[in-house]
């Protein structure tokens, strides 16, 4: 920092980060810190909003010695350079404010809502807290560790199988109407109810794989949640996306358009090419007139009331480049230097290839592979050029959705088989029982992509870099604490919580959670199998060991064709910069 600081300057050092005073070495910063929080922001242990960096500064100014006032500035370092002790306390509050990786990083946060109305445990709508509610957000029991308490939140209960399911999962709002208490810059946050998944661990491994595959991805930890009195469980807490999440992964290109893909009115989100009326191709062929938006199968999740960008003809252009539309010549077409030129010219293809590569692995069929649904596309559009998105479109691909992964099924597939060049081979089970239009869930972007030797050339590249690190089994088997792993994991993390929804062993859990405490400690830490109904679940453990001696079996024929490491390639994987 300069020599001295104004208010402004103090308060944006701290924009999306909370101070806890506790956290901070005993002395002068921590007890102005203390007075701060209990000036500005009385009903929390944490530091977050402008108005409590202000009083936080006001204080600090109001201690400067005589010769140290500046025309109200915040004098940091004496004219030797010397830190004063103001400056001192500011270098403290730096290193212990935490951002919102740091939020993420934590083991477990404690959600507890109070003044709810009693006996209503559901919100198929989103409810806004009445007078005398509060929801606060705590790393622990400790009066010094109450991150968040707010009286302006809202509630709603969401999810596809999950939206009537007796335990439900919930997507928190900390922002409503002109509030400020946001969190780390997030307005809300998704507390995933991880019905289907008896380990409870599947979403965890899911979001590590895809951060560590250098792709925009959601950050994940856990929480509990107490509704009043009640306990209602242990859940994924998932970073939601939307424009805080543009922000921090795309900065100033963070305005564009957000697709969400789901199964809608015109169909499930395949991105095939669509026409019309004369062959019309533009972007109304992707929504039907007069639909309510939250019909569409491309919704469109920002922008939805700017005429000039909901048109819909950015996703059109890339539905018309992915299926190679303006390409002449037969299937080869997809193996030329004008498709791989056109395509680079419209998609972030390196990170989409990288997503496949950590989505086939963990056998994740919920999104771009059997329904096809379940996840965004994002229009940057280009560097320098920020609000040319919808003339100069530049797509990113964002997964989403990953509690069916690593060995849930319900279609009697073994999609730990799936062949890394065939994905759609492996949805006729799917098709067939959820009565889908094709034999086979059609999946253009990924399927012509891999037609590119190039394309394909990396896709691979990039499996085995993660066959070489994140995904062994050793690996795998040691995050999640299995049994035999010889130490302390994602179980042992979640495993006291877990067990908190039953009073027994074998007993039906109070929250409504499928999976009796028994079951989930046998999937969780022994990695045995289950079956209920029409679901299959391997054990995190065994599923791996599966699908990865059945990836290093295929990548041995295919290196026949497509030598290791000829991409030329250096893995870890980076998001690229936007083109320009």
């Amino acid at each position: 920092m300069d020599r001295t600081i104004d208010k402004a300057t103090f308060r944006d050092a701290f924009k999306n980060r909370s101070l806890v005073p506790g956290d901070l070495p005993p002395g002068p910063g921590r007890r102005l810190a203390e007075q701060a929080n209990a000036t500005a922001g009385p009903t929390d242990a944490a530091l977050r909003t402008k108005a409590e960096f202000g009083t936080l500064f006001d204080l600090l100014v109001a201690g400067q010695h005589d010769g140290e006032a500046a025309d109200g500035k915040l004098v940091l370092r004496d004219p030797q350079g010397k830190s004063t002790e103001a400056g001192k306390a500011v270098d403290s509050f730096v290193a212990a404010a935490r951002d919102k990786a740091e939020f993420f990083a934590h083991d477990l946060y404690q959600v507890k809502v109070t003044g709810w109305p009693p006996g209503v445990l559901t919100a198929d709508e989103v409810t806004v807290a009445p007078p005398g509610a509060r929801l606060t957000l705590a790393r622990s029991e400790s009066p010094g560790e109450l991150l968040l308490s707010t009286p302006a939140f809202s509630l709603v209960n969401s999810g596809n199988m999950t939206a009537r399911a007796p335990k439900r999962s919930w997507k928190v709002d900390f922002e409503v109407g002109e509030s400020e208490d946001r969190l780390h810059g997030m307005e809300r946050v998704n507390l995933k109810a991880m019905y289907n998944d008896p380990s409870q661990m599947r979403e965890a491994v899911a979001w590590r794989l895809l951060e560590r595959a250098g792709i925009p991805a959601s950050q994940h930890t856990y929480a509990t949640l107490f509704l009043n009195d009640r306990y209602m469980g242990l859940f994924s807490v998932i970073e939601q996306v939307d424009k805080k999440f543009l922000k921090d992964h795309f900065g100033k290109n963070s305005e564009g358009n957000l697709y969400k893909a789901y199964c809608g009115d015109i169909g499930c989100a395949t991105l095939e090419h669509r026409t019309g009326t004369g062959g019309s191709d533009g972007g109304h062929q992707y929504f039907t007139a007069g639909s309510p938006a939250d019909d569409r199968t491309y919704r469109l999740k920002t922008n939805e009331d700017d005429p000039a960008a909901n048109t819909y003809d950015d996703l059109a252009a890339l539905v018309r480049t992915v299926n190679g539309v303006e390409l002449r010549g037969s299937e080869g077409a997809f193996a030329s230097d004008a498709f791989r030129s056109s395509v680079e010219g419209v998609l972030n293809v390196r990170a989409f290839l990288r997503w496949a590569g950590a989505n086939v692995l963990l056998g994740s069929w919920d999104n771009y592979f059997a329904t096809p649904s379940n996840y965004y596309l994002y229009n940057s559009g280009r560097l320098g050029d920020a609000r040319g998105f919808t003339s100069r479109p530049y797509f990113t691909f964002i997964p989403w959705d990953y509690d069916n992964s690593s060995g849930v099924d319900f279609f009697s597939t073994q999609w730990q088989y799936t062949d890394l060049l065939d994905w759609p081979a492996m949805t006729r089970g799917y098709c067939r029982i959820t009565h889908a239009p094709h034999e086979v869930s059609q999946l253009p972007l990924f399927t012509n992509l891999l037609r590119h030797h190039d394309f394909c050339q990396y896709y691979l590249d990039h499996l085995e870099y993660l066959l070489d690190t994140e995904f062994d089994p050793g690996r795998v088997a040691a995050l999640i604490g299995a049994e035999g792993s010889g130490g302390e994991g994602l179980w042992q993390r979640i495993a006291p919580s877990a067990y908190l929804e039953s009073a027994s062993p074998h007993g039906q859990p109070s929250t409504g959670r499928q999976f009796t405490n028994d079951e989930v400690y046998r999937a969780a830490y022994r990695q045995w199998e289950l079956s209920r109904g029409a679901q299959f679940t391997y054990g995190i453990y065994h599923y791996t060991r599966m699908r990865y001696d059945s990836a290093r079996r295929q990548l041995a024929e295919l290196r026949k064709t497509y030598p290791n490491g000829a991409s030329g390639a250096v893995f870890p994987g980076t998001m690229e910069a936007l083109p320009s």
